[in-house]
């Protein structure tokens, strides 16, 4: 079930951009200063990417996990997916972040580019480098920077900031492999059960709320599944829909794109009153006092 939010003053995240993302890819220096993207509210990512924690400690809620980001750690993004930065002290980062249109249009990285969704799919979303690997990758992070600064006129530019981007990848997907502590049994079934209906639960949150439902897609019980998801995330499969709705919902409050109705039928309850107790029964707010106090940030922390 969703913690009751904090009522105090949100805390609050300044982001300084370094350079635009107008070939699809993008460096980014973020730092804990002043006031632009709050904290305590679920954004969506919408590109993939990877952030460098130079140091501080940062707490992000993800949909498996929480996870705490300290100095050396790296963390993956994936689009689409829903975060929350739950607290965080001193910080600073480097990010990188890749629209899918430019792997796809870069067909030299797709194969290269796939393995992210091996990160996603092993539930792997950070590891921690060694100093050497560290170095490594933040010289070559601030080799990219520099390149995504060359005149769009200079001949081979585009070539230029490709080789340099494929590099890093390929300096993750080394510090990745060999780590092998990190990669989870051959043949865990929880663990392929858990996947699966986290999968599902991507798809049809927006439509289908029932535990029965996802169990019947795996063809197990309903105890069955709870009982598996919690042993390998610690939620129930109950507490995670709750959750992902929960977080969709915010969202879409937050947006204010919608009123409360409109958010109602897009995720497919009956009527507004029976989402109203939902969102309150999870949040101990109700829609509309929610959405009057939250309104998406200009630009989101990832």
């Amino acid at each position: 079930m969703q913690k009751q939010l904090n009522h105090s003053p949100s805390k609050k995240l300044s982001i300084k951009e370094s350079e635009s993302g107008k070939e699809g890819i993008e460096v980014a220096r973020i730092n804990q200063v002043n006031a632009d993207v709050s904290c305590n509210q679920p954004f969506r990512a919408t590109s993939y990417g990877f952030i460098l924690m130079l140091k501080g400690k940062i707490s992000v809620k993800t949909s498996v996990r929480n996870e705490i980001l300290k100095e050396r750690d790296l963390f993956f993004i994936f689009p689409d997916s829903v975060y929350e930065v739950l607290d965080h002290t001193d910080f600073s980062f480097i990010k990188i972040t890749v629209s899918k249109d430019y792997l796809s249009k870069e067909g030299l990285f797709l194969s290269a580019a796939q393995q992210y969704t091996i990160f996603q799919a092993k539930a792997i979303n950070k590891f921690f480098l060694t100093k050497d690997e560290y170095h490594d990758i933040y010289h070559n992070v601030i080799a990219l920077e520099k390149k995504l600064k060359i005149p769009d006129d200079m001949p081979f530019r585009s070539d230029v900031i490709r080789n340099s981007f494929i590099e890093i990848l390929y300096d993750l997907l080394l510090s990745n492999n060999s780590r092998k502590d990190l990669e989870p049994p051959k043949r865990d079934s929880k663990f392929e059960l858990t996947t699966r209906f986290l999968d599902l639960l991507s798809e049809f949150f927006r439509t289908e709320r029932q535990v029965i439902f996802y169990a019947g897609k795996l063809f197990i019980t309903p105890r069955h599944l709870s009982q598996v998801v919690k042993s390998v995330t610690g939620k129930t499969a109950g507490e995670l829909i709750d959750e992902i709705v929960i977080g969709e919902a915010k969202i879409l409050l937050a947006n204010h794109s919608l009123n409360v109705s409109g958010v109602a039928e897009a995720l497919n309850f009956s009527n507004s009153s029976f989402f109203g107790k939902y969102f309150k029964k999870n949040t101990n707010l109700s829609p509309s006092v929610y959405r009057m106090t939250n309104r998406l940030p200009r630009q989101t922390f990832f």
